[in-house]
């Protein structure tokens, strides 16, 4: 019921601001939807005489209750503060992309543990900084333009769905770009890995916050876990 409240207010936020700002530039807009995932839609305006423009609010919503992602565009561009959610509605990031600041970052706990996990090649002791890379987005919504190239491959259609683990690994570059993502999937002792070209994720995508050791940005990886559609897509958990 809590989260039913949640989305109705937000929704209500989204068609009051859209109105006002359509008012303001006097420039029509017309609403689109779109899957992004089997359990992931977003849902988005773009200009009437040009409809590659996004203008206005943006959401994403989990299993059409549950926001993932809510900002706004102006002119294709995001603008101001977007806040990021996970599947259960808890927030998880905030960031300024007029300043390009993340304003709030969820700490590390139990439940974030079992969803994502970090590796670092660099050694440390107990007297070292080390900051974790980090994915504007969130897990659930950031890392969705790499779950959308993956499909199962033929040799694995027999494997159980329901006990399979599908694992997305993303390398993370010092200087906070995509250096390379794979795919694992773990079946009954069985693993099968499936390498990516970074060529296939779109330049925005490939931007990350790097790690840091002392300050100083370190190559870092990234593990996802993620579920195995019916369909044998990768969506989010």
């Amino acid at each position: 019921m809590r989260k039913y409240i949640l989305l109705t207010t937000i929704l209500f936020y989204m068609g009051t601001c859209f109105a006002q700002d359509t008012a303001k530039n006097k420039q029509e807009t017309v609403e689109q939807k779109n899957r992004l995932t089997e359990t992931v839609t977003e849902t988005f305006h773009v200009l009437k005489t040009d409809k590659k423009t996004k203008e206005g609010l943006y959401s994403a919503v989990y299993k059409r209750k549950t926001a993932l992602a809510i900002g706004k565009y102006i002119d294709d561009r995001r603008t101001g503060t977007w806040h990021f959610y996970d599947i259960n509605g808890r927030l998880v990031e905030n960031f300024d992309y007029d300043s390009l600041n993340l304003l709030y970052e969820e700490p590390m706990d139990s439940l974030s543990q079992t969803k994502i996990v970090y590796s670092f090649d660099n050694k440390f002791t107990d007297s070292d900084r080390v900051t974790r890379p980090l994915k504007i987005g969130g897990r659930c919504f950031g890392f969705i333009p790499y779950l959308k190239v993956y499909t199962l491959s033929e040799d694995l259609y027999g494997i159980n769905l329901y006990t399979a683990v599908a694992i997305l690994e993303v390398l993370v570059s010092p200087g906070g770009r995509l250096a390379d993502f794979k795919v694992h999937i773990r079946s009954n002792g069985y693993e099968k890995v499936t390498s990516f070209s970074p060529d296939l994720i779109a330049e925005d995508d490939k931007v990350f916050v790097p790690a840091t050791l002392n300050h100083k940005p370190i190559l870092s990886r990234i593990f996802i876990k993620c579920r195995i559609t019916n369909s044998g897509d990768l969506d989010v958990d």
